[in-house]
């Protein structure tokens, strides 16, 4: 403990763990994305429903792709390996100190968070396309609770989600710049469609909660 900086120690104290049997299964299950298909499926209708065709349609997904490929690969496929930085749950002096929920450790690296970068690249994809508060606020919670999960579960330090968050704005930006280059014009994306994506969300977390009552 005494080997990590400020930064990370208040994380670590901050976020990691509680004594509570219901915020660890809360924890443990929204940090499962297969939790958020439904939300991924509800983006995807956004996207197919406000493209006028096939083709405008096609260079959407291909942009979050792109966004995924940036915020997932560069993580995990380079800077995890070569920076080599154990979890926090898998350092035997952490493991001692702090409760670790269900047992639930990664055996791969920590830094810098892939769960971090993806969605908050995600976030700043579709804030940049559809320019909607709701849109926006729906996100922007997403991320967050997803962070969240991490931390709690001693997952990651607070400086793998600050990077992480920095390598998603950068990959949902360049993932943007794509789309603007191939595509015929943002479209105006009805109010609607967001709607239904918070309402996937906010579903999703409120049958979560009561399920683990």
């Amino acid at each position: 403990m005494n080997s990590l900086n400020f930064f990370d120690r208040f994380g670590i104290m901050l976020f990691w763990g509680s004594d509570s049997e219901f915020i660890d299964r809360v924890a443990l299950c929204l940090t499962d994305p297969l939790l958020w298909v439904p939300l991924f499926v509800a983006l995807l209708y956004l996207v197919l429903h406000n493209h006028p065709n096939s083709r405008e349609r096609l260079i959407c997904i291909g942009a979050v792709c792109v966004c995924l490929a940036l915020s997932a690969g560069v993580c995990n496929l380079i800077v995890k390996p070569l920076v080599c930085r154990i979890r926090p749950c898998n350092v035997e002096e952490l493991r001692l100190m702090f409760h670790i929920p269900g047992g639930y450790g990664e055996k791969n690296y920590s830094f810098f968070s892939s769960h971090a970068a993806n969605y908050m690249g995600l976030t700043t994809f579709f804030f940049l396309l559809v320019r909607k508060k709701i849109m926006t606020v729906t996100m922007i919670l997403l991320t967050l609770v997803n962070i969240w999960t991490r931390l709690y579960l001693g997952q990651h330090y607070l400086s793998d989600i600050c990077v992480g968050l920095l390598w998603g704005v950068v990959s949902g930006t360049l993932a943007w710049q794509v789309y603007k280059k191939y595509s015929q014009g943002r479209p105006d994306f009805s109010n609607s469609d967001p709607l239904i994506v918070a309402t996937v969300f906010f579903a999703t977390v409120i049958l979560t909660l009561i399920y683990c009552i």
